[in-house]
Parts: C-alpha cells; structure tokens; sequence
C-alpha cells in the first residue's frame, strides 16, 4: 500500500533529517500544516502523511534515503513509534498523546460502539473528548474507519520504545492523558515531557500553536545536536565565519 504525502520544503535547506508527520484518529494530515509550515521556515523539510498502516509508513520513511524525525499526533503516535523502530529514524515525537486501551479511551469511546460499527461495517463518529476546545476546521475528521478505533480501544497496539529520543508533547486539560497516564507514558518510552499551554487534544493547531512549534524545533536541536543535523558543512563554515570578529 502506497502512501500519499504533501511535502513542505524549506525555503532554505538546513538540517539532515526530514520531518514526517502523522495525523491521528479523526484528524487529517492538515493538523499539522501550519506547524510543518512554520518548521519549514526554519530549515526543516517536512511531509504530511494521510493516515496508514505501519508497514506503508516504513516504506515511504525508507524511500526518503535519508534520516527521519516521526512526529505523530493522538493515536499516530503509536505507529510513528513502531515505525521508528523499523527504518533509520533521529527521534519520535508524539503530541496528545494516549494510552491504548487506558481508562480514559476507553470512556471516551464506548467499546460497544466501536465494536458495532465493526460488525456493521460503518464509521465511528467523533467523540467530543478528542477535540475538545479545538474550533471546527479543515483539519478535523467527522467520521474515523472502526478497524484504528478498535485497535486503539481494546490496546491492541502496543506502546514501546523505539529506541531514540522521543518527547511527548502534553496540552492543557486534555481528558485523554491524565497525570497518570502521563507518568506512565514518560517512564515507558523514557521521554522527554514538553509542556505546551493551549487545546490538549491538538497543541499544534490550536491558537497556541505557533508556542508548541517553537518548543518543539528548540527540543529537537538541543536533544539531536546541531552537528547531526546539519545538512550542509557549508552551513557550519559560514556561521562560524559570519562569527568572526571583523
């Protein structure tokens, strides 16, 4: 299965690694459009991937040639994790994240629903926990398939580690990730927590969007290193030049 993507190139290529971005259950790739474009500003190049299976997820990662940043909201963060663990991955970033088959998904999603519209064949409708205090917009999807929504309410995918640095990117208020889910998340992946005032379900496409973007381009600097993620050593060459007393 072939994986449809909008690639975001950087007005000015700076950094090795490319971004991929992951929506999760019902949102589309738009989540994410203004922050890979405000990403893109500052060197990054980025791709909005439509919702997909882990394995299609790999391909398009490895097709890139080069090493990548998995950036996955809600439930797409669990497959940015099991991706990275598969291809040549620099970091996992997971933003609202959740705990499949936790307490807290699985009332705000009523099992018996989910496993109806399975056996009927029908889509499960958006439940108002997952976009609480979020504005409607182009982004947000009405409707998620039954198979993602079963498979995140009953835990059948599995949250592990990948094996590279990761953040969990927490919102306020966020009915799906409590305290004690956040403990859990952090201590499980080993992660690092960035706090991101604004709309827990979606940090990065609520009104502070612009302050979680920030937060998240400092952490993957300073946790990677500039000299990994350097694209040219020209770049390096002529910081240091531009540096130099005159």
């Amino acid at each position: 299965m072939s994986l449809s993507a909008t690639a975001v190139h950087p007005e000015g290529p700076r950094y090795r690694a490319a971004l991929l971005f992951l929506p999760g259950l019902w949102s589309g790739p738009g989540i994410w459009k203004a922050a890979a474009s405000f990403l893109a500003h500052r060197g990054w190049e980025g791709y909005l991937l439509a919702p997909g299976p882990v394995g299609a997820v790999v391909a398009f990662a490895a097709a890139l040639e080069r090493s990548v940043v998995f950036v996955g909201h809600d439930g797409g963060g669990v497959v940015a994790l099991q991706a990275a663990a598969r291809v040549q991955a620099a970091a996992v970033v997971w933003a609202a994240p959740l705990v499949p088959g936790g307490r807290a998904v699985r009332s705000a999603v009523s099992p018996w629903r989910v496993l109806s519209a399975l056996v009927l064949g029908s889509e499960v409708p958006r439940p108002d926990a997952w976009m609480r205090h979020v504005p409607p917009s182009g982004w947000a999807v009405d409707e998620e398939p039954a198979r993602p929504v079963v498979d995140v309410v009953r835990g059948r995918v599995p949250v592990t580690p990948a094996g590279v640095p990761t953040a969990l990117v927490f919102g306020d208020d966020d009915a799906l990730c409590g305290d004690e889910d956040r403990t859990w998340l952090m201590r499980r992946l080993g992660a690092d927590a960035i706090a991101a005032p604004g709309p827990g379900r979606a940090p990065f496409a609520g009104p502070q969007w612009r302050n979680a973007t920030g937060l998240l381009h400092r952490w993957l600097v300073q946790r990677l290193g500039e000299n990994l993620l350097e694209l040219y050593e020209e770049a390096m060459a002529d910081r240091d030049q531009d540096e130099e007393p005159q």
